[in-house]
């Protein structure tokens, strides 16, 4: 039927399935015959997680004044773990400065403002998983 070639422990074996009936396997193994049972296992299915509620809760609108100015969204590069936020909503932010910290693949990234102005929505915690392209932080300019 099938022939293959195992390395167990530094041995080499020729394993040939000769038949299969149910869930009995009549195999050769360097030339010896074995009849071996084997179990079905039963394939694990991944649920999703749905996502946190709070996540849901904090959409981002812009301003409706005109007179307010752009509207700066704060994205996530990668997905990954917030592991501080270093603003709140009200605070002035400057071009450059970080607002945040990510983690992703293990690695610790600075998330910064690109440019200045006030904090109008803060979206993350510390602890929560974001994905590629979340708004993290909104900035009034």
């Amino acid at each position: 039927m099938k022939n293959y070639k195992f390395k167990i422990n530094g041995n080499q074996y020729e394993v040939e399935v000769l038949d299969i009936d149910d869930n009995v396997a009549r195999i050769e193994v360097n030339g010896t015959l074995y009849e071996v049972e084997m179990q079905r296992e039963i394939p694990k299915v991944k649920v999703a997680a749905p996502p946190p509620q709070s996540r849901a809760l904090k959409e981002v609108k812009p301003p409706e004044d005109k007179s307010a100015g752009k509207v700066l969204e704060v994205r996530s590069p990668l997905p990954g773990v917030i592991m501080q936020v270093l603003v709140r909503t009200g605070d002035e932010v400057k071009a450059g400065q970080s607002v945040c910290t990510l983690e992703t693949m293990k690695m610790e990234n600075a998330i910064k403002a690109e440019k200045g102005g006030k904090v109008t929505a803060v979206n993350i915690s510390p602890g929560q998983s974001v994905l590629q392209d979340e708004v993290l932080i909104v900035i009034n300019q």
